[in-house]
């Protein structure tokens, strides 16, 4: 992203939530950055194409705030608590953008921007499900992704009274009072007889797309990756994990050795970790 495309974003994202959506025209956009309609469609070929950008801008920052975190060698607790504080503190701060959303039901303007909201969804999940792992390993690991949906049904819930209620909630007091909530629900499925609900063949079949737009999502990461880095050994191991992960039947020893390549400490953490989940390595 380039800088004019970062002020266009910035200043439609603005109007967007002042406004609202459709009542914002490309105009006002173009006013608002003082450049010309001609400017913009250089950047952006509809206003359509601006919010799916948009959605993408404003995830970007929350998710990249949460991958900042330092989660080596910190108590898995501790970190999970410090996840969730920055998720509920960033999204309290881009509120204005979400209410817009909700308010004029975006959603179904762009088939695009439907997907980005869906795949949003799957990597969040994915954060939570390392995290859960993290702090719970394998003593409840049938009953993980059940977990992980009422984790998610407990964040939005408290969301809505942030965003919606404007209640005024100390988010690190009810981020350690989450947690809380996961130990007593954990100590409970390790003594559970009942069949969970939510299982890896069921996610398997039924959240195919959702994982198809994670191959693609991760493939976007890494030629991102690779353009960015100025290590070549880093990049040569980031391009030998892109084109199998292209493959129909990837090498998973061959991804495995090319990961153990990538430092555990560097910038890059969040995308090994995240091919690692891909792969269950």
């Amino acid at each position: 992203m380039n800088a004019k495309e970062k002020m266009i974003i910035e200043a439609g994202s603005r109007l967007f939530a002042k406004k609202g959506y459709s009542t914002t025209s490309i105009q006002e956009i173009v006013d608002a950055c003082g450049m010309s309609k001609g400017a913009f469609y250089l950047h952006f070929k509809s206003k359509d194409a601006l919010l799916l950008a948009a959605f993408k801008y404003q995830f970007n920052m929350i998710k990249s705030k949460i991958d900042s975190i330092d989660i080596e060698g910190v108590d898995p607790r501790e970190a999970f608590i410090n996840q969730l504080t920055i998720q509920f503190e960033e999204i309290n701060r881009h509120k204005d953008f979400i209410i817009m959303q909700f308010r004029e039901q975006t959603t179904p303007i762009n088939t695009e921007v439907e997907d980005f909201i869906r795949k949003m969804g799957y990597e969040i999940g994915s954060l939570y499900h390392q995290s859960l792992t993290r702090l719970y390993g394998t003593s409840i690991s049938a009953y993980m992704y059940d977990l992980n949906i009422i984790l998610q049904g407990i964040i939005q819930s408290y969301l809505k009274l942030i965003i919606f209620e404007q209640s005024s909630i100390d988010v690190r007091k009810l981020s350690i009072y989450i947690m809380n909530r996961m130990d007593d629900l954990a100590s409970g499925y390790k003594v559970s007889k009942e069949e969970p609900i939510i299982t890896l063949d069921w996610i398997t079949k039924h959240s195919e797309p959702l994982i198809t737009s994670s191959k693609d999502a991760l493939l976007q990461q890494l030629a991102k990756a690779i353009s960015e880095t100025e290590d070549e050994n880093l990049s040569i191991t980031l391009e030998v994990i892109e084109e199998e992960l292209k493959k129909d039947k990837p090498r998973l020893p061959v991804i495995q050795g090319m990961i153990n390549n990538i430092p555990e400490k560097s910038q890059l953490r969040s995308l090994r970790n995240q091919i690692k989940d891909y792969f269950e390595l």
